[in-house]
Parts: structure tokens; C-alpha cells; sequence
């Protein structure tokens, strides 16, 4: 009989005697490397060790080492999080948040994704506290066709917000709080206050600070233009941060603090609209950057004319939420 379903079997079987799952998948898989951590901290969650019971809870969710379980997952981050571990509190409350909740066994709740957040974040997790600010920001947080819904719009929440994240040591939250104070919601526009936190979060290791910050000097926002120290900042943020490369593309196809080259702008628009998310982990495609193929494609700048390849690129801008990407693909 194949091992995946002896461990099948064996696991249903334990659903019925009421035996953890997770020590039966363990044991099945006592050759893993990964199986004896994962027992490890089977036994610690049990003991009240909040922390075990979030870094579990973490393993589940992706299936590494043990058999992938939503709604068991979900059940640890919450002993994670009635045990006092804030990062566990916003684990969970990003499950009630995910469209696919459903269909996997956990509620869609944007209410209760929220009390979670802020929850996480008043137990010392900056990260709950800049994405409770992300819900707040954003006019389509709320969850649809579910009630109670989530928080309503209130740019000056998010911003409260973002800033307690950023003097926690999250440096998105910082990056967060300084596009706001460049555009002036929530808070009084002030170039020069956007520049120092987009310094801070680039200084602090946040590619996304260092791409903002290149915009700053781009742009000549709160300080003189510099689009040679731009490009640097680009470079340096597209290592990982697609926006920077979205950003130095754009550098790029101007020649402004660069030669132009176009065919590497090509390249990195490419880069930018495929993105680097892994697990949720990494960069987002940027949806303008699928755009700036498609239209490149179309001209032939860059690259040979290809109108198929235009439309392609349009088509993904367009289910990136590009709407000028859906008028031309």
C-alpha cells in the first residue's frame, strides 16, 4: 500500500478515536528531518508554550513536515493567540480575511479578522498593527455579503496606526505612514517628514522604503532631485522589492540618471509584473508594469512589435486591477 495512504487512512482513523492528527501524521512520517521538530512542538503547544503552538500552527498551514490542515491550523494560532503571542493572533486573523476561508474550513470574517489584528498588535506584533492599518486605508477592506462587516474607511485611524507599527520596529508600517504624509490623507502633507520615515524603513532593511525613497529623490519630494541617486535606490530595491524595478525601468525607458535602455527596461517590466510572492512572502506583481509591457510590446519599443504578447500583458494588468490594462486587452 502506497505511504500517502496508510497516512490517510491512519489519519481518519484517528479522527474517529479522537487520537491528534498531528502526532499519528508525525510518527508516519518519523523519517522525515522535519518530524521530530514537528513533534517537538506538538508536545510544547500542549504544555501551554504559545509560541510552539504559532510555530505549529505555521507548519500545518503550509504542510511542511505534517498534513495540511486549515482548520487545524486556524485552532493553533488561536491557543496562540489566547496564549499571549501576538504573531499568532495575526496569523489567524489573516485566515479570516483570505477569500478562500471558506472552502477551506474557516470562517470569512472581516470583523473578526480585525478584532484579531488589534488584538495582535496591542500584545506587541507591529505587523498586526500596520495591516489592522492597511484594513482602514483601504476603501474595499471590507469583506462583501458578510456581517458584521470590517472596519469602514479612516485614512486618520490607519495612520495612528501605521505610526505605532513603525515605532514597534516594522518597517512596511513606516513605508506605510510616509505614503501617506506624501500624499496628505489622513494626515498634513509633508514631503520632508514622507522622505525621513522612507528613509528610516530603506536604512532599517525594507526594499520598499528604499524604492520609495528613490521616488522621493525621482520626484524631488522633500529634498533636491537626484535621479542618479534614484536609480541607485531602484537597483538596490529590486534585489527583491518588484517596485523598485517597476521604478528603474521607468528610469530606464526616460534615460534619466541612466542611459536609456530600453531592452533592460523590458526585461525589468517583465520582472515586475511576473512578482517574487512565495507563501505569501516576497513582492507583489505591479500592475503598471504589466501595462508598460503590454504597451511596449505594442510599439515594438525595446522588443520586436508582438500583438499578441501586448494583449497578453494587457489581459494581466487587467486581472491585477489595471483598468486601462481591461480597455485594451
Amino acid at each position: 500500500m502506497p505511504s500517502w495512504v496508510r497516512m490517510e487512512r491512519t489519519r481518519a482513523k484517528a479522527w474517529r478515536l479522537g487520537v491528534p492528527v498531528l502526532s499519528v501524521t508525525a510518527l508516519l512520517a518519523s523519517c522525515n528531518p522535519g518530524a521530530h521538530e514537528a513533534r517537538g512542538l506538538a508536545a510544547a503547544c500542549s504544555e501551554g508554550d504559545a509560541e510552539a503552538c504559532r510555530e505549529l500552527g505555521q507548519q500545518v498551514y503550509w504542510g511542511e513536515h505534517v498534513l495540511r490542515d486549515w482548520r487545524r491550523a486556524a485552532d493553533l494560532f488561536r491557543q496562540a493567540c489566547d496564549g499571549g503571542e501576538g504573531e499568532g493572533c495575526v496569523r489567524l486573523a489573516r485566515m479570516h480575511a483570505d477569500d478562500t476561508a471558506p472552502r477551506r474550513g474557516v470562517a470569512l470574517d472581516s470583523t473578526l479578522s480585525a478584532e484579531l489584528h488589534e488584538h495582535g498588535c496591542d500584545l506587541g506584533a507591529p505587523l498586526g498593527c500596520t495591516e489592522l492599518g492597511d484594513m482602514y486605508a483601504e476603501r474595499d477592506s471590507v469583506v462583501p455579503d458578510v456581517e458584521p462587516q470590517g472596519p469602514r474607511h479612516d485614512p486618520s485611524r490607519a495612520a495612528g496606526l501605521y505610526l505605532r507599527a513603525c515605532d514597534g520596529g516594522d518597517m512596511l508600517g513606516c513605508v506605510r505612514l510616509g505614503v501617506l504624509h506624501r500624499a496628505g490623507v489622513g494626515v498634513t502633507e509633508d514631503p520632508t517628514r514622507a522622505l525621513d520615515l522612507f528613509r528610516q524603513a530603506c536604512e532599517g532593511g525594507s526594499p520598499r522604503g528604499c524604492a520609495r525613497l528613490g521616488e522621493a529623490f525621482a520626484a524631488g519630494m522633500g529634498t533636491d532631485r537626484d535621479p542618479i541617486r534614484a536609480a541607485s535606490l531602484f537597483e538596490e530595491a529590486c534585489e527583491q522589492e518588484m517596485l523598485g524595478c517597476f521604478d528603474l525601468a521607468t528610469l530606464l525607458v526616460e534615460g534619466e540618471g541612466v542611459g536609456q535602455d530600453l531592452e533592460r527596461a523590458v526585461e525589468l517590466f517583465d520582472q515586475a509584473c511576473d512578482g517574487t510572492l512565495d507563501r505569501g512572502q516576497g513582492s507583489p506583481p505591479v500592475p503598471e508594469s504589466c501595462y508598460r509591457l503590454g504597451d511596449m510590446y505594442s510599439e515594438g519599443s525595446g522588443v520586436d512589435a508582438n500583438p499578441y504578447r501586448a494583449s497578453s500583458f494587457f489581459r494581466r494588468a487587467c486581472r491585477l486591477g489595471h483598468q486601462e490594462g481591461c480597455r485594451r486587452s
